[in-house]
């Protein structure tokens, strides 16, 4: 056995030269939201005596959030169940992580990235790796436990200061979040996921011109980051359009920057999705889109992988006239919520449910299901802003459903925290 120490000065057990060096592009790039993390998958394999590699290696094909994922992640899932000798506290924990994770043991997977920083509490890497999971799991509890420790124990690294922003945004300490955004925008101005949590601080808000101005002048930097991050950022300049009401400015977006670099990718799909819904929930004609989406999405659409992800899956096969594979979608969703449990059964088999009469236009059934589970929508993952979609498929389904009385709170409360944004002002007008 042998250790040595990679960039962040955390030891590494039984790695070449060559797979420290690897790892430290891989942990750069995985924290910057950087291209280049396939030099973890070649260090890997080539250097299978490295537990922490063959680790990082499995969640990297399990985070394309797709059954091919895993099946990649398989032969380094492997390597770890035979074993892997004597590790330092904060790798075991990692190996683990990736086991529960494999297992779809999400919350013991999530306890086991928190180990790790217990351990080594200026692991940036793993506690990047442990809020996407909580992030996933909609826990913001947990993506702000993750991410203290980093700032505090290495307040020099500006992508620490962006993950501690989009933790507190989350959790809803917008003032925390917009200063530990701009504290790493002020060390690196081209970190894009600070970028991304200052966004989220601007549209919980309404703040559009900043929002706009902001990503307007970032955007050429996203060329050099990841199909996720350039896309995503986009799909934030694309909401700040929308809500200034310019839909041809954000339906351009979408075919220049949501669809087509990598269709096959989940999150390239569910910001497609997200995006036409929004437009067409705002009444704009976005013309044959659905169909090219809906045919990607129908490939994966029974793999059932996160519940958020399923709800717009369901929608896309919904909306472009399939009926056929969303019954069937709804059928084998109702299979995993009885297996599975939990949010699978609480939340996402109904919603799928409802969403689909929404779409069929079925919206007397669709809202009462719907505003039934809005207290528990977060359970689904994602975002705040990614999850006001089903919000706003609630909004149109009880409208059109007759239901104005059980709206008019809910229209209120988002037009006094968004004073800016004139959709929520018309919302209410039109309860009148």
């Amino acid at each position: 056995m042998s250790r040595t120490r990679d960039a962040f000065g955390l030891e590494v057990t039984n790695a070449a030269p060559e797979t420290v060096a690897a790892l430290d592009v891989f942990g750069q790039e995985w924290i910057s939201y950087g291209p280049d993390l396939a030099v973890l998958l070649s260090a890997a394999t080539r250097d299978p005596s490295c537990s922490l590699a063959v680790a990082y290696a499995a969640l990297l094909h399990m985070s394309l959030e797709a059954a091919e994922g895993y099946t990649a992640a398989e032969p380094f899932l492997a390597r770890l169940r035979a074993g892997q000798g004597p590790l330092t506290p904060r790798e075991t924990a990692i190996v683990e992580a990736a086991l529960h994770w494999a297992e779809a043991d999400h919350a013991a997977s999530l306890a086991a990235f928190e180990r790790a920083l217990a351990a080594a509490p200026g692991d940036i890497v793993a506690a990047k790796w442990g809020q996407y999971l909580a992030f996933n799991l909609g826990d913001a509890a947990a993506m702000r436990r993750l991410g203290l420790p980093v700032v505090e124990t290495r307040p020099d690294i500006p992508e620490a200061w962006g993950m501690f922003a989009f933790a507190e945004e989350q959790s809803q300490d917008l003032d925390g979040a917009e200063a530990a955004a701009r504290k790493a925008l002020a060390m690196k101005p081209s970190e894009a996921w600070a970028q991304h949590a200052l966004a989220h601080v601007f549209e919980t808000t309404g703040r559009l011109d900043e929002g706009i101005a902001m990503l307007t002048a970032a955007a050429p930097g996203w060329a050099t980051r990841s199909i996720f991050m350039a896309g995503h950022n986009y799909w934030h300049l694309a909401l700040f359009h929308l809500d200034r009401d310019d839909p041809a400015k954000a339906l351009a977006v979408w075919d220049a920057h949501l669809w087509g670099r990598w269709p096959d990718f989940a999150q390239e799909q569910i910001g497609a999705i997200s995006l036409l819904w929004r437009l067409e929930l705002r009444g704009v004609d976005v013309g044959n889109r659905w169909q090219a989406v809906a045919a990607r999405v129908a490939a994966r659409a029974d793999e059932h992988l996160w519940p958020f992800h399923d709800m717009h899956y369901v929608h896309a096969l919904a909306r472009n006239g399939d009926a056929i594979r969303a019954g069937t979608f709804v059928r084998t969703l109702g299979q995993k919520a009885d297996a599975a449990g939990g949010v699978w059964s609480a939340v996402a088999a109904p919603l799928a449910g409802a969403i689909v009469d929404a779409a069929q236009g079925r919206v007397a059934d669709a809202a009462p299901v719907m505003e039934r589970l809005l207290p528990r929508l977060h359970l689904l993952g994602g975002s705040h802003a990614q999850r006001d979609i089903f919000v706003q498929a609630w909004i149109d389904a009880a409208r059109r459903a007759g239901q104005a009385e059980s709206l008019r709170t809910v229209l209120q409360e988002r037009a006094r925290a968004r004073p800016g944004v004139a959709i929520h002002r018309r919302d209410l007008q039109g309860l009148s």
